[in-house]
């Protein structure tokens, strides 16, 4: 995997992620990319600036897309999720406090979607949107490569130090240790599914 393969996974991620579609995995790309910005292949502010701008166009082509041509569907969308007032409240916290809705939407997964297809969706002015989309999109990605590349910082001299002093049964240990938090996490999002669907 080179540099360039990370820059064109990080901007296509974020462009799809940008469009509010939800449960794009993100995180790996960005991980990779502190990886090879630590290691000298990539470029911290080229990561930064490649991610907000795929992130931006995604944001603006989710905008479009409530705007003009998925308009109906999006309304009966957000309708049904948020209820017959849903569109009447999310038009007022757009029209009070649009540049902390649309910046901070860009934080929270269970806002970040209603709020970039709604933006369209209530006719929000497309160039004030762009700039708050812009805004946002820069320092989310930005704390993010930031946290990645610091990350993979750490991690890299942590493995340093462990395999100078590793033996087999510390790899052994290390492997049983992963192995047991991959299970438990395994177990525990199969018991919330199944208890998610005994509520219904």
């Amino acid at each position: 995997m080179t540099a360039v393969h990370v820059y064109m996974a990080l901007f296509g991620l974020l462009v799809v992620e940008g469009m509010g579609v939800p449960g794009i995995p993100f995180e790996p790309v960005f991980l990779a990319a502190g990886y090879l910005i630590e290691r000298g292949e990539m470029n911290f502010w080229g990561a930064v600036t490649v991610g907000s701008a795929g992130n931006l166009l995604g944001n603006l082509i989710g905008y479009w897309l409530g705007a003009r041509p998925g308009r109906g569907l999006i309304e009966r969308f957000l309708h049904r999720g948020w209820g017959p007032d849903g569109l009447a409240t999310t038009r007022d916290w757009l029209g009070r406090y649009g540049a902390a809705v649309i910046i901070l939407a860009r934080w929270f997964g269970p806002i970040r979607t209603p709020a970039i297809l709604a933006a369209g969706v209530l006719g929000m002015n497309p160039g004030i949107y762009a700039l708050y989309s812009a805004l946002g999109a820069f320092t989310w990605t930005l704390a993010w490569q930031y946290a990645s590349w610091k990350g993979a910082h750490y991690l890299l001299g942590w493995w340093q130090l462990y395999r100078r002093y590793a033996t087999w049964w510390m790899d052994a240990l290390l492997i049983l240790v992963l192995l047991a938090i991959t299970a438990g996490s395994i177990y525990y999002c199969w018991r919330r599914r199944m208890e998610g669907n005994g509520k219904k």
